[in-house]
């Protein structure tokens, strides 16, 4: 059996090869992916994984197979995404900015200035405390507070409905401030509803800097996450080839290009002569064909080989004339040839007059038989 093998393309050969709709899946995957990582989805639990497998399975399932195409749309997708993280968010830095997360109605309005916070409410008596924490990483816009100095201050109630703490003075950073009512268990923690960002001289250079080690520390999930799935995918590819491989070999198997029905695309295995799901005749080249599993005659019109029982050839349509000279090629290789046709006495099927055995049923013949 002549063994065939996919010719081996260059990077470049391969990106040329990919058709209209896998470089749509390729750049739908890579902005939807990109949509996800710009909206901070990373910072949930699985958000990372969720992004990773949208970039690697849409061109996937449009048929991208290649490892080499795979990691470069994975490196790209790092470099562009570390560079809108890093330069995309500079706004972010705002000198005070307030985010209401639970709004409660008596809470009128939070204030900061020269290093003290003021929160005007409609009554006193609320036990407020107040929460620094210094921004080491800023990860597309959200701060990653992992490593930075962290600072509880209560508020000191001036009886008039307003509320004063002091955190103290932190000289060119970027903090973020949370504000919220003690907790009557412990008296420690707080119910959170202000969420205050807070700069106190943070350069546009040095928010850079955060906001490269934010994008990175996301990035980095989210690479390690798809490059497992590019490295997997392809260890498992190298199995299936080297298993179908040696299947080829022990003539298990046709190579590829040879192994589907031309009609239906239906698995054909060796020794098949036509298509079991559509009938089709199977046209298999002289230099990979191997001993037939059953019986078969050539089509004297156009030589397709033909199942015994056939009444009309599968390839041209050409219809068989029980009385014409047949010529029966056995599973042994060897072959009968007769206008005559007699019953077995097994199976009950005409056979050659001058067959040695039964092509159906396989029963032998003596020769002193009538």
């Amino acid at each position: 059996m002549t063994e065939t093998t996919e010719p081996k393309l260059s990077l470049m050969g391969e990106f040329k090869a990919l058709t209209t709709k896998q470089w749509l899946a390729i750049c739908g995957g890579f902005l939807g992916a990109a949509v996800l990582t710009a909206l901070n989805l990373a910072a949930s639990c699985i958000g990372f994984l969720v992004i990773a497998v949208l970039l690697y399975m849409v061109p996937h399932m449009l048929g991208v197979a290649s490892p080499k195409i795979k990691t470069v749309v994975g490196v790209v997708f790092i470099v562009v995404m570390l560079l809108v993280g890093t330069f995309g968010y500079l706004g972010s830095a705002s000198e005070f900015e307030v985010n209401n997360y639970k709004s409660l109605d008596n809470i009128k309005d939070v204030t900061y200035e020269n290093g003290v916070i003021t929160v005007t409410a409609t009554e006193s008596g609320l036990d407020l405390l107040a929460e620094t924490q210094v921004v080491t990483m800023m990860s597309y816009g959200v701060p990653l507070n992992t490593g930075g100095e962290s600072k509880k201050v209560q508020f000191k109630d001036n009886g008039d409905g307003t509320y004063v703490a002091t955190p103290g003075t932190f000289e060119n950073e970027y903090m973020v401030v949370f504000v919220g009512i003690s907790t009557e268990k412990t008296g420690d923690d707080y119910k959170q509803f202000y969420r205050i960002f807070l700069n106190t001289g943070v350069t546009d250079s040095g928010m850079m800097n955060k906001n490269l080690m934010g994008a990175g520390y996301t990035l980095l999930l989210i690479g390690l996450m798809y490059f497992i799935m590019v490295i997997f995918s392809e260890l498992m590819r190298r199995s299936a080839r080297k298993a179908r491989d040696k299947l080829e070999a022990e003539g298990r198997l046709y190579p590829e290009g040879y192994s589907k029905c031309k009609e239906c695309g239906a698995m054909v295995l060796p020794g098949e002569i036509t298509c079991r799901k559509c009938g089709a005749a199977i046209d298999v080249p002289e230099d990979i064909k191997v001993l037939h599993k059953k019986d078969y005659f050539e089509c004297s019109e156009c030589g397709a080989e033909v199942p015994m029982d056939a009444k009309h050839c599968p390839k041209c349509g050409a219809k068989f004339d029980e009385a014409d000279e047949t010529e029966i090629t056995h599973a042994d290789g060897t072959v009968d040839t007769s206008t005559e046709t007699f019953e077995c006495s097994e199976c009950g099927k005409e056979v050659p007059a001058n067959a040695k055995r039964c092509p159906y049923c396989g029963a032998e013949f003596d020769e002193e038989d009538d």
